[in-house]
């Protein structure tokens, strides 16, 4: 049994809470709601790690990871994300459900709720020391960023194509803003935060919607209220702002080229054909039944790897393959030949059936795992959106060939990346 309750609670905080006994384990995030493109970007990003490392309740490391002993070893992260044109900042906890809690004890939400709210809304006095100290391992992960080669290539091609759009920036913010932050220039923008950004709040776990939504509040009691709330705005343009596609190498000592090809659809989760164009992702690269991992990875042998995948609040396509860095011309090719096929009536019902059973059973594992409901729930929070799990996936469910036909119509290349890799 699984039920799924939006609300809202006394301060203004938005509620999602999905109550199963399905899980060991329960889910308590905490996100403040922020336009990715806003100034102050990269003070947000860092706001989370400084206030998890001593908040005035646990002052300290130690304290910390002393209070999250006490809580059966809960897990408590700082966490940043990018949806859409909105940042989120703010905490995720994992903890022991208390069904499972040895001797039956009992206040572990309650617990972890507090220590979250501790963390949130009773900030210690930001030492100099705290604050370079987060800001230095924050700049190594930004700088960490192009290790990862696959994720890079996307990365880099949508920063290339969304270029004059708040898209393009990195939701952890830019190294050199992060080296010149101060505490006080900290602590402006995280009175600021608190003034205007929307704070949403997901649970998952066994506790009745209404006994979680009074011990939040109970824990949050000194959140003020968000009187105007400055809320991201989500834009998600068709027509590229240049004509035809652009194209973009650059070249790194990588053994194999990555070639990325970023496509336009307008089609968002605000949109009724969402469903569709979900299918249509799923039938063009979103899994081993696709065109993209079929064709041109397994019966062409084109590339190393093939896939795409999509940004429900932006609608765009990132398609990523791996590639040897003469293949490049054939790849894009056929890539872009796989897409016109696809619009132009080529597919078959037996594709989007399958398509749609993969989505399907895909989606339903979510319901599995806390972690990842919470990622779903809180993406849909940010924008506005109510739309539970099963109901977009009885959605999905009736989706026909016509309707993949046109989602795929209103798809349209806008930039080919390349990173080749030199000297190859």
């Amino acid at each position: 049994m699984l039920t799924t309750t939006r609300m809202s609670l006394k301060n203004g905080a938005g509620l999602t809470c999905v109550t199963t006994n399905r899980s060991k384990t329960s889910c308590l995030s905490a996100m403040l709601v922020l336009p990715l493109g806003a100034e102050g970007r990269s003070m947000s990003a860092l706001l989370p790690y400084v206030l998890r490392s001593s908040c005035r309740d646990f002052p300290g490391r130690m304290a910390v990871a002393a209070r999250l002993d006490e809580l059966y070893g809960a897990q408590l992260e700082p966490i940043v994300r990018k949806r859409g044109e909105a940042q989120l900042v703010g905490f995720a906890a994992d903890v022991i459900d208390e069904r499972f809690a040895m001797g039956g004890a009992k206040g572990l939400f309650a617990g972890t709720a507090q220590m979250m709210a501790s963390m949130l809304l009773h900030p210690d006095e930001l030492k100099e020391e705290i604050v370079a100290r987060e800001a230095a391992q924050l700049c190594a992960r930004i700088a960490a960023l192009p290790d990862d080669k696959r994720s890079w290539a996307v990365r880099r091609m949508y920063q290339h194509m969304c270029a004059d759009e708040a898209y393009s920036a990195v939701e952890w913010g830019d190294v050199d803003a992060i080296r010149a932050i101060t505490p006080e220039l900290l602590m402006e923008q995280y009175h600021h935060m608190m003034r205007t950004a929307p704070l949403e709040l997901f649970y998952c776990g066994s506790l009745p919607a209404e006994e979680a939504a009074r011990q939040l509040e109970e824990a949050l009691a000194d959140k003020p209220v968000v009187q105007n709330p400055l809320r991201p705005t989500f834009s998600a343009p068709r027509t590229a702002p240049h004509d035809g596609i652009r194209r973009v190498e650059e070249e790194e000592p990588v053994a194999q080229g990555k070639l990325t090809i970023g496509i336009r659809t307008g089609i968002t989760a605000f949109d009724d054909d969402y469903p569709s164009m979900v299918v249509f992702n799923a039938c063009f690269g979103g899994n081993s039944a696709s065109r993209l991992f079929r064709t041109v990875r397994e019966k062409m042998s084109l590339c190393y790897y093939a896939s795409s995948q999509t940004d429900k609040l932006k609608g765009v396509i990132a398609v990523a393959s791996g590639i040897e860095n003469e293949s490049e011309p054939k790849a894009r090719q056929e890539i872009l030949h796989q897409l016109e096929d696809m619009q132009s009536g080529g597919l078959t019902a037996d594709e989007v059936e399958a398509a749609k059973r993969s989505v399907a059973a895909s989606l339903r594992t979510m319901f599995d795992t806390p972690l990842v409901l919470e990622n779903f729930y809180q993406t849909q929070a940010a924008a506005g959106l109510d739309e539970t799990l099963e109901h977009l996936i009885a959605r999905i469910g009736q989706v026909t060939v016509e309707d993949v036909t046109r989602a795929a119509q209103k798809a349209v290349p806008d930039t080919v990346y390349f990173l080749k890799g030199a000297g190859a």
